[in-house]
């Protein structure tokens, strides 16, 4: 198995991180009606064909695999992405139907996250979105939301609305079985949750950089730099691991869910604790609404929760095979 990126991979790679730093910069989450994917960018999503990355060129995709998926999310992670870009991208891939495939790739309407509230269920995305997709790991279905009554909830993370389903959503028009939806949608949400973790590092080392205390930067003060590291090297962890996992899909691996759940698992402890670091060295700043530091551990905390939180994964992790 080869693990490095070539040189195909870095150019997807930077490219996404191009055109994601201008079409939905982190900024915009301290601008009011920032939530969600809103009709406008995921038209410019939908042009530039990242919903259609990893669908087969006989379906009208780009034909690329889960290495150039997770090098995309890592990016959207970045900037705090609304959880609907990762929705959509999956919808494609879910839909058989041509004519509704097509719609959902030109970006003309947007899809929800369906996902367990207790008894009941929970929408998160546009308000506007005309679909809902749920994943499990049996399978993916997509419905119409048309008429559906929902109750809108405050969200956590800024960038992403949340509703209640007042009532079922009716028959699926869509569906897939198997494990692929589920993986690309976990292999997604896990990095972009490496993409939070490395955004958080980048802040404080730069701001370590500049702040001044006593007459020397923080940054040369041991209990400064100590904890800086312990982030690079959480944050190497799961990449190493993230890139592992996209390889083993790229292979079809039988271990292939092993290596996800580890990857996911990682990668949610390395956001979750490197934003809260960032936030701790940062100092009075780092806890103020004006800063970015907040926005990544709220981003982390909800990511963290989707396509499995930590009971889950460590309970299958324990009972894992790795092949030889």
């Amino acid at each position: 198995m080869f693990l490095a990126l070539d040189r195909d991979e870095i150019e997807v790679a930077n490219a996404a991180a191009d055109f994601l730093a201008s079409a939905m910069p982190i900024d915009r989450l301290h601008k009011p009606g920032c939530a969600d994917m809103n009709a406008v960018l995921r038209g410019t999503l939908a042009e530039m064909g990242w919903f259609a990355l990893t669908l087969p060129e006989a379906d009208g995709g780009s034909g690329l695999g889960p290495v150039e998926h997770a090098l995309f999310f890592r990016e959207a992670g970045r900037q705090s992405g609304p959880v609907d870009v990762l929705t959509q991208a999956l919808a494609v891939l879910a839909c058989t139907d041509t004519d509704l495939r097509a719609i959902l790739l030109a970006g003309s309407e947007g899809v929800a996250l369906l996902v367990p509230d207790g008894a009941g269920l929970r929408l998160l995305g546009a308000p506007d979105a005309a679909y809902a997709l749920q994943v499990t790991r049996e399978g993916a279905q997509l419905f119409a939301l048309a008429g559906g009554q929902t109750t809108e909830r405050p969200a956590l993370a800024p960038a992403c609305s949340m509703r209640l389903l007042d009532s079922p959503p009716g028959t699926a028009i869509a569906y897939t079985n198997g494990e692929h939806i589920w993986q690309m949608g976990e292999l997604g949400t896990a990095a972009m949750l490496l993409g939070l973790a490395e955004a958080a590092l980048d802040l404080i080392v730069e701001y370590a950089k500049v702040r001044e205390t006593f007459g020397r930067k923080i940054g040369a003060y041991q209990a400064v730099r100590h904890p800086c590291a312990d982030m690079a090297l959480r944050a190497e962890v799961a990449r190493s691991q993230l890139w592992y996992a996209a390889a083993a899909m790229a292979e079809q691996r039988s271990d292939v869910a092993l290596h996800l759940d580890a990857a996911k698992h990682l990668c949610n402890q390395a956001a979750l604790m490197n934003a809260d670091t960032n936030i701790q060295l940062h100092g009075g700043i780092g806890v103020t609404d004006e800063h970015n530091a907040h926005l990544l551990l709220k981003q982390a905390m909800l990511l963290g929760k989707l396509f499995g939180g930590k009971r889950a994964l460590l309970s299958r992790l324990v009972d894992a095979t790795v092949q030889d």
